[in-house]
């Protein structure tokens, strides 16, 4: 079956991204032939040359690897001394080639070499040698990307996938081997995770509940049947080239960068969730992004009985999305306002269906369905359009509203009296952090 995302030379695609978004001023391919098969993008602000000893260890892939790191500091950050100790470490690394005028590449290992793009290098896109606060960290996986993109189409790399990870991710031995030749059609994968712990305690229980809280989203979204149900980690992502060029790359944001790529990739093809051995994540405090992960912990991590916040959507608002989604394909011929008897149909009480209608006669249904009406002809076409038009965002807003319309967030402990039951365990499992963390992971196929 033909690979309708790998990179050909005359994709329209490409060549529109090459020349009308494509981040200006990067380096031009030191290899003008096949020099490597898999590339890896790391986004890098106020790292410890630690990042460099684990890179050294990477697991070797079918052929040569090439990993860009993209250092880079935001302009809120005044200190020009953040990203010395991982640059200072960088040049301490033997060069792999030494050709005049070519971007510097550095010997990581005998299978595996690093390129650095320093995004405050003077001489970059930004005068000041800082990058846009609200840019952030999307900024740098989209130039670190580009780059790889810009590579692939000069012939350096031969590889039809783009690798994206953090600087705090220790990948498996089988990572390039997890994505396997079996996923022609797909457009993205996300590949297992789970955060390993570290010195703090506090930090690490704090981040256990996030992941918890990560994880109860995606399995609300598997049980109301929604094609967006995967998590969205930019740590644990690879993205096929030829569908990177058609979304135009990752956004300009300083989080959520990744969601919003993959609610965007997962219009256009499979987005697969892959099983087998999980990507580790340092449990540790960060503030390098807005909102995220690191921000997140710090919350959870600053309460004196984290177990007791209340982290979790209701399961009733998964129950009303799954109602939604079941009576989709009915929407063609039923008018908005007649939504709500069909909700009632399919079970939900009558105060939740009523809500359910609101809030999406709120989030313009009437203009969306005439839309899909009028692009989907046929059953199928029409249910396809309703999926594009209900994304994986409008699924997030569409869960926000149903908190905030009477179903309000769930501690951990008080999910258990709640329907449904959207953990993957049984009546007698025990509910602790550990054993619903375990659970997850079974679920999906993940191994530790």
């Amino acid at each position: 079956m033909q690979d309708r995302f790998g990179l050909a030379p005359g994709s329209v695609a490409l060549q529109r991204y090459l020349q009308r978004h494509i981040e200006a001023g990067l380096p031009p391919s030191p290899h003008n032939e096949p020099h490597w098969r898999h590339v890896l993008v790391i986004p890098a602000y106020r790292e410890s040359a630690a990042l460099l000893r684990n890179l050294t260890r990477l697991p070797p892939g079918m052929g040569r690897t090439l990993v860009i790191l993209v250092l880079n500091r935001p302009d809120t950050d005044h200190d020009t001394q953040a990203n010395t100790l991982l640059r200072a470490a960088v040049h301490e690394l033997a060069i792999a080639n030494k050709q005049p005028y070519k971007p510097v590449i550095y010997a990581l290992n005998t299978h595996t070499d690093l390129h650095v793009h320093d995004m405050e290098n003077p001489g970059g896109p930004f005068p000041d040698a800082t990058i846009p606060t609200a840019q952030g960290v999307g900024l740098a996986r989209k130039t670190g990307c580009d780059i790889a993109l810009k590579w692939m189409s000069e012939g350096a790399i031969s590889g039809k996938w783009i690798h994206s990870t953090d600087a705090d991710a220790l990948l498996p031995q089988a990572y390039f081997q997890q994505l396997g030749s079996g996923n022609q059609q797909a457009v993205a994968a996300v590949y297992p995770f789970r955060h390993i712990p570290g010195a703090d305690q506090k930090c690490n229980e704090a981040t256990a509940l996030y992941e918890l809280r990560l994880h109860h989203y995606v399995l609300g979204l598997e049980y109301a049947g929604s094609p967006y149900a995967c998590h969205t980690l930019g740590s644990c992502l690879a993205v096929k080239a030829g569908a990177y060029a058609q979304v135009r790359g990752f956004g300009k944001r300083a989080g959520g960068e990744d969601f919003y790529l993959l609610n965007k990739l997962a219009k256009l093809g499979p987005v697969v969730k892959l099983t087998g051995k999980c990507i580790k994540l340092q449990s540790r405090h960060s503030h390098r992004v807005p909102f995220g992960t690191g921000p997140a912990v710090e919350k959870i991590a600053g309460s004196a009985h984290p177990v007791d916040l209340v982290l979790f959507y209701h399961p009733q608002c998964f129950a009303a999305l799954r109602a939604l989604l079941t009576v989709a394909p009915d929407l063609q011929q039923t008018e908005a306002e007649g939504l709500s008897g069909l909700l009632s149909q399919q079970g939900l009480e009558q105060s939740l269906a009523r809500a359910c209608s609101k809030v999406l006669e709120a989030m313009g249904l009437e203009a969306g369905l005439t839309h899909c009406r009028r692009q989907g002809k046929s059953p199928e076409q029409f249910l396809r359009q309703f999926h594009q038009w209900f994304d994986g965002f409008r699924s997030m807003k569409f869960i926000h509203a149903m908190r905030d319309a009477g179903w309000p967030q769930q501690s951990m402990p008080r999910l258990e009296a709640l329907e449904p039951q959207l953990w993957p365990i049984n009546a007698c499992a025990q509910w602790e952090i550990e054993s619903l963390r375990l659970a997850a992971r079974r679920h999906w196929g993940w191994q530790s």
